[in-house]
């Protein structure tokens, strides 16, 4: 076996120095050295080279075995990726192409690629955080079991830290309520800017035309389709019952708010919890601020990842037209007025927590 660290050249150039014992009709075999010397030491090339294949032929040796265990783990399917059909079945063209088809079949699921990235950097299961737990939720925002869970309240695992993850600029590995914003890289979502209403059921009246100018002009900037899905209701000062035609937040009151879906230019809708289309709403968000909205809700389990709450309430409030509107300027989470569960990314982009007269 061979010795980590061992110079083999060394030991086998002194495993090749012989004392060679000349008689007066003896000849040295080294040129030159005729006649005869007195007894000497020298190289014996012969014995060195010797050395040297030895030290080779362990190296394989040790090739060998690992190569042994790796495929012997690869006898149960169960145990890992690798196949020895050549050991159990016979080398024809049919057992080569349903070897071929099995490794086809695991690299179209992606298993593969998970199996990789797992090998190449095994998940710390040690490490309780969040990000590196991010999968375990269920259909709502609390931690726990994936019960009843569906695409949009769950996260990516992101085994051995791999792509399906939410990485940012930095290389750190992140969950969709943890990521800041400057570590998210802004994409286009590939949409023309439409604004259109698909009000049902309670907030079915239309929102005020500078809210209307902030969506508008925010999905052109970030390249995404926006759907009102809930618009204004009545104010309860004017007649406004709750169930019946209010409910919930005064930030809906007269159209000073809005709940929106985003749709990219393939028309898929897009959610915070897949990290590529994370980047295409942020952008959008971050037009909204800029453009002036008061008040966004979004993220960590929010309307099921799904939609945002876009409004300007406080200029409503600050105007005298509405009332009862409270000063947060972000929230996310299960809560709508909870600051304290809204994604990092939202918190700043918002820059400040509170609107102020």
């Amino acid at each position: 076996m061979s010795i980590a660290g061992a110079n083999i050249y060394e030991d086998s150039a002194s495993l090749g120095k012989t004392t060679v014992n000349h008689t007066d009709s003896d000849t040295d075999t080294d040129p030159g050295s005729a006649p005869a010397p007195a007894d000497h030491v020298h190289i014996d090339f012969d014995i060195a080279h010797q050395a040297c294949l030895a030290e080779i032929a362990s190296l394989f040796e040790d090739i060998q075995v690992d190569l042994r265990i790796i495929t012997d783990r690869g006898d149960d399917r169960a145990k890992g990726i690798y196949q020895r059909e050549a050991d159990n079945v016979a080398n024809n063209p049919a057992n080569i192409a349903q070897a071929a088809r099995d490794f086809i079949n695991l690299k179209q699921s992606d298993i593969l690629d998970l199996v990789n990235a797992e090998v190449g950097n095994p998940t710390n299961l040690g490490n309780t955080s969040a990000a590196n737990y991010n999968a375990i939720r269920n259909s709502t925002t609390s931690a726990g079991g994936f019960v009843g869970g569906n695409k949009q309240s769950s996260q990516s695992p992101g085994y051995g830290n791999s792509a399906t993850a939410i990485k940012g600029e930095n290389g750190e590995v992140y969950y969709e309520g943890s990521i800041p914003f400057d570590q998210i890289v802004p994409q286009d979502g590939g949409g023309v800017g439409n604004v259109t209403y698909a009000l049902g059921g309670i907030r079915n009246l239309p929102i005020q035309s500078q809210l209307w100018n902030i969506l508008q002009t925010s999905a052109i900037t970030a390249g995404v389709d926006v759907v009102i899905t809930s618009g204004g209701q009545v104010p309860a000062s004017e007649g406004g019952v709750k169930g019946k035609n209010r409910v919930g937040s005064n930030r809906h009151d007269k159209g000073y708010a809005a709940d929106v879906r985003l749709l990219d230019g393939e028309g898929n809708r897009l959610y915070t919890s897949d990290s590529t289309q994370l980047a295409i709403m942020t952008k959008f968000i971050q037009a909204c601020e800029a453009q002036g909205a008061t008040g966004v809700g979004c993220g960590n389990g929010y309307m099921s990842n799904g939609n945002i709450h876009v409004d300007i309430a406080w200029v409503g409030q600050t105007q005298g037209v509405i009332n009862g509107v409270l000063s947060n300027r972000y929230w996310g989470g299960s809560k709508p007025t909870n600051t304290a569960s809204a994604p990092k990314y939202l918190v700043d982009i918002m820059t400040t927590r509170d609107n102020t007269a």
